[in-house]
């Protein structure tokens, strides 16, 4: 018996068991499963009310299991579902106590503050600002440096574990000359978001992690008006490594309270 489904979002992927509360778009519920192996990397899981059940009967006996529903996923929904139901330890709402002052409005805001960015790509010089060259420019969304290298400005997700929210580093990604003049023509077309994903290396170096200039990633094209995605790809590094399996809102506490001195918690 093959141990594969096909899903509509992930493609052929392996199969895996879940508690019926775990399925849709819950959170926060709570993870529990054995601890996986090379062997069975996506273990049986369930949330923390049917912990209870298996609790009282110390094992997942047939009684126990009379009480549940166990639903068929794919290991990649199964990923997405852990994600967003494990409970670490600092929960997502400790966040909203948070103050912060935004730098482009220049007032303080109360409540998680799940966007951090940069306005250039760390390889644009402040003396090319000063030329006419027009093989160097920089926008909001694209920047040229001596006709030669080529970015375009986009958001990196890490998804918070324990939510159905995301943390969002605003970076750039180089392109290709020719996928470069082929987004910034497609600007308002549209269709723009039915562009094939285009290749990239990271761009911006981001202090709270080892070196993460020219990690791998693809630019998912969005609707015109919105900033592509950058999907990076699966690594050791610890960026990749949250991006494909989650932030904790501690992470992102820690992150914000280093990038904005004037935070507070009340």
């Amino acid at each position: 018996m093959t141990n594969k489904i096909h899903c509509d979002t992930h493609g052929e992927a392996d199969k895996a068991y879940v508690c019926t509360h775990l399925v849709g778009e819950s959170t926060g519920l709570g993870f529990n499963r054995s601890d996986p192996t090379d062997d069975n990397p996506n273990p049986d899981a369930w949330c923390d009310n049917c912990e209870l059940i298996r609790a009282a009967h110390g094992e997942w006996d047939d009684d126990a299991q009379k009480l549940t529903s166990i639903s068929l996923l794919c290991s990649g929904c199964y990923e997405r579902t852990r994600i967003r139901n494990e409970r670490p330890t600092v929960a997502f709402d400790d966040l909203a106590n948070l103050r912060w002052k935004c730098g482009d409005c220049d007032e303080w805001h109360t409540g998680p503050c799940l966007d951090l960015g940069y306005s250039e790509p760390h390889y644009w010089r402040e003396e090319l600002a000063a030329t006419s060259d027009p093989d160097s420019f920089l926008t909001e969304d694209y920047c040229a440096v001596d006709g030669e290298y080529f970015f375009v400005r986009g958001l990196i997700h890490l998804p918070i574990l324990g939510t159905g929210e995301s943390f969002r580093w605003g970076v750039w990604g180089s392109l290709s000359r020719a996928n470069f003049d082929l987004l910034r023509k497609a600007d308002d077309d549209e269709n723009r978001a039915e562009l094939e994903p285009m290749f990239s290396w990271l761009s911006t170096r981001l202090p709270d992690y080892p070196d993460t200039l020219n990690l791998k990633m693809y630019a998912h094209i969005q609707d015109a008006g919105q900033r592509p995605h950058f999907r990076l790809e699966p690594s050791d590094h610890p960026l990749a490594q949250e991006y494909h399996h989650g932030i904790s809102p501690e992470r992102v506490k820690k992150i914000v309270r280093s990038r904005l001195p004037s935070t507070a918690f009340d």
